[in-house]
């Protein structure tokens, strides 16, 4: 297919209009901070987040066209890790904060400080808001489009036993109620494996459009010194923003009377997150959903694993001795920990592990149906209606922090995702072994099919 002239010059401008735009939104944040203004906090926040969420879309494309050069595997995977960037520079600022807290109350013997639990919210509500918002919006509005379900068969050989592996390292740190340093070394080299395993896999040309895909069709040279431009700028607006966004949001909290522990909790993934949810839901516009989910399971992989890890290691420097990270205080060595009740984070941390296990589970067939996505959303809407609204049902009060409903709702996630099992039991199977494609083709086609394994 030819382009014209007048096509061309349009792409052009489209593209220079929506660097310039989405590049732009994150001047006035280095502005702010670099000039030592001091605005509301609400308004500061607000800022330093569209920064960093026109940020993290220049670094979507920059990683969508790096897959030209690497393995598709292999792309996605650095895709979903540079796409959470966001993610990864709050948490560091949280785990930061923790790590001088930490150093303060030291001489109290079991003190966990009030920010060494805003960390475990983050990482725990951004993993929930993965699976219940950014699984099920693919899901559902590819459904809408077409009005049928997809079929992700030779798919997710690798990206599912990782999650598998991320999930039941989830539930040791919740037993534990900390992440031992030997822990973290084990979430990072977990990482590290999978990273490498997806830098073995064919490399294929990627799909892309829009400004993606103008940028492709530069040539090599100038396309990937676009990619480096865009990652370095990019990341450059996110290191800056990370802090004072951070900061902002629990002075906001603190002035408004809201919970800390929410604010971080919810509201900072669903700034830092929304980028990479936004892109998979555009593969699913595209008609393409299984690039879609796989890049949102990719990053639940990263996230349950480096980022989980890199907490550790970012607090130990912090505190300026290597530290295991106390999620909530309790006497005793690892052994004795495992059968101490659970504590608000620890709860996190399990309920994080029920919905990823049930997440895996239901779309372990590779069918994808359209009521897997409504099961995801249902399930986390309820959960944050409860929440908000009845807080005391289960007993805990009427404390948005209350532990008693966390742990019923990891009891009921956790007996959903047996029902998988108990009604389909090779679902286990197929976790592990994966649902080849019966055409032989390894990429699968979207679309619903009847012959649901």
């Amino acid at each position: 297919m030819t382009t014209n002239a007048s096509t061309t010059n349009a792409s052009y401008g489209k593209l220079w209009v929506s660097v310039a735009l989405l590049g732009g939104v994150g001047i006035p944040g280095v502005i702010i901070r670099f000039a030592g203004l001091h605005l509301d906090p609400a308004l500061e926040s607000l800022i330093f987040g569209v920064g960093i969420i026109g940020a993290a879309f220049l670094l979507s494309w920059a990683a969508e066209v790096a897959q030209l050069d690497v393995s598709a595997s292999f792309a996605i995977a650095i895709l979903a890790l540079i796409a959470v960037m966001p993610e990864y520079m709050v948490e560091a600022v949280l785990a930061w904060d923790a790590g001088e807290a930490f150093k303060q109350v030291a001489v109290i013997e079991g003190a966990v400080p009030k920010e060494m639990s805003l960390a475990a919210a983050n990482v725990t509500g951004a993993n929930r808001l993965l699976i219940g918002i950014g699984w099920s919006a693919v899901i559902i509005i590819f459904w809408l489009k077409r009005r049928a379900g997809f079929d992700m068969r030779g798919l997710l050989r690798l990206e599912l036993p990782m999650l598998v592996a991320a999930t039941l390292l989830t539930i040791v740190v919740a037993f534990s109620k900390s992440i031992p340093i030997w822990l973290a070394a084990v979430f990072i080299g977990a990482y590290i494996f999978y990273l490498w395993r997806s830098s073995t896999q064919e490399s294929e040309e990627p799909d892309l459009l829009g400004a993606a895909a103008i940028i492709a069709a530069f040539k090599p040279l100038y396309r990937r010194l676009w990619v480096v431009a865009l990652f370095i700028y990019s990341a450059t607006i996110i290191l800056i923003a990370a802090e004072p966004f951070v900061h902002g949001l629990r002075a906001t909290g603190e002035a408004l009377g809201i919970s800390e522990f929410l604010l971080i909790q919810w509201l900072a993934p669903l700034a830092s997150e929304s980028p990479e949810i936004i892109v998979a839901v555009l593969f699913a516009l595209r008609s393409n959903p299984n690039d879609g989910l796989t890049t949102l399971i990719s990053s639940q992989v990263n996230q349950l694993t480096l980022l989980v890890g890199s907490i550790v290691v970012v607090f130990s420097i912090s505190a300026g001795q290597p530290l295991s990270f106390q999620l909530d205080y309790f006497e005793g060595g690892f052994i004795e920990r495992l059968s101490q009740p659970f504590g608000l984070q620890s709860s996190e941390f399990l309920l994080t592990a029920a919905a990823s296990a049930f997440g895996l589970l239901l779309i372990s067939t590779r069918i994808i149906k359209v009521w897997h996505g409504l099961a995801l959303f249902g399930i986390f809407g309820a959960y944050m209606l409860t929440l908000l609204f009845f807080p005391g049902i289960f007993g805990g009060g009427h404390d948005v922090e209350n532990v008693p409903l966390r742990m019923w709702a990891s009891a009921i996630v956790f007996g959903l995702a047996a029902l998988l099992v108990v009604f389909n039991w090779r679902r286990v199977i197929y976790v592990f072994k994966g649902v080849p494609h019966p055409d032989g083709d390894a990429e699968g086609m979207p679309g619903d099919r009847s012959d649901s394994p």
